[in-house]
């Protein structure tokens, strides 16, 4: 605890500092981190392997959990410096937002921990005036109301986890979209669908919410361009889903494809995303009935040797 209110001290303190140097000591910050912590090295391995299959070395897998690390680093920092942006009403000048379909809402944006998960809730609520997001709560409550005061003002209104799921309905049903992050582990109610080929408990909530009242559901994520505070919004073409007789399937069959969409998104910018997590919990079993955990059961995703030689001339 101690060591994690000392770097968000020393994040707000690199805050004070010019664009360029704030976030390179940001990225090194989280590049020092993941070099000291051991168990998030297996984490993001084991979460690698499974991505990446058999054919990167263990050396370069790490060269991308590292980088990627620094970005997680530099995402605490976007939060602070997004404050004064908000105020002027100068958002559309760092984010660029051609890319974002033209989709009206209501529907439910999901997106994974890639890129800038804080700036992309606040883009999405700047393009539609209000959206509505499910969010843990700071325990420091003069932070939270800071922190929320902040959002509110670009239109994002965050609800805590206990009870969020109906008040995001309750948005939706006013013709507001609704936002989630989808790629963590699932502790309670958790559906197991392959995630980079692994079994592993996934968010059930979005796919109920589109199932039951028809939302779409827009899979995308605000990606860093260079190294600070610049990004683009990206996502794929709707998903439109259909119910049958067999409710549980239904949503594990759109849970699998919002995975599948995850997994694409992050595959193309590999150097921005959450590898550090423990997503694989649970004993589970791969598509195919073998037990979880076996990197040579996997083949080499097509694609992904690019996307490791292209973390190498990106910027940290």
């Amino acid at each position: 605890m101690l060591e994690y209110a000392a770097g968000r001290v020393a994040l707000f303190v690199v805050n004070l500092l010019p664009e360029r140097p704030a976030y390179a000591i940001a990225a090194g910050l989280g590049q020092l981190f993941f070099r000291c912590s051991r168990r998030r090295q297996r984490y993001a391995l084991h979460f690698l392997r499974n991505a990446y299959g058999a054919a990167p070395s263990d050396v370069e897998l790490l060269a991308v959990a590292r980088q990627a690390t620094g970005n997680i680093f530099k995402v605490v920092l976007d939060t602070v410096r997004v404050i004064p942006v908000i105020r002027r009403g100068q958002l559309r000048d760092y984010v660029d937002l051609s890319a974002y379909p033209n989709v009206a809402p209501p529907y439910i944006a999901v997106t994974p921990h890639l890129g800038s998960w804080e700036i992309a809730g606040i883009a999405c609520a700047t393009l539609h005036g209000e959206a509505h997001a499910i969010a843990k709560v700071f325990k420091n409550p003069l932070l939270q109301r800071f922190i929320l005061s902040n959002r509110q003002r670009a239109g994002l209104y965050i609800h805590p986890k206990r009870g969020g799921i109906r008040a995001l309905s309750r948005a939706l049903d006013r013709g507001c979209i609704g936002l989630q992050v989808v790629d963590q582990h699932q502790r309670l109610r958790g559906v197991q669908v392959p995630f980079f080929g692994e079994m592993a408990s996934t968010e059930r909530s979005a796919a109920v919410l589109s199932l039951r009242r028809g939302y779409p559901i827009v899979v995308g994520a605000a990606v860093r361009v260079g190294p600070g505070f610049r990004f683009k919004m990206l996502a794929l073409p709707p998903l439109h889903t259909e119910s049958s007789d067999d409710p549980e399937a239904d949503v594990a069959r759109i849970a699998t494809e919002v995975n599948r969409r995850l997994e694409t998104l992050i595959l193309a910018h590999a150097n921005q995303y959450l590898w550090i997590h423990n997503r694989y919990r649970t004993q589970s079993t791969t598509p195919g009935g073998d037990s979880s955990g076996g990197g040579d059961a996997r083949a080499t995703r097509p694609g992904t040797e690019k996307a490791i030689d292209a973390h190498e001339h990106s910027p940290s």
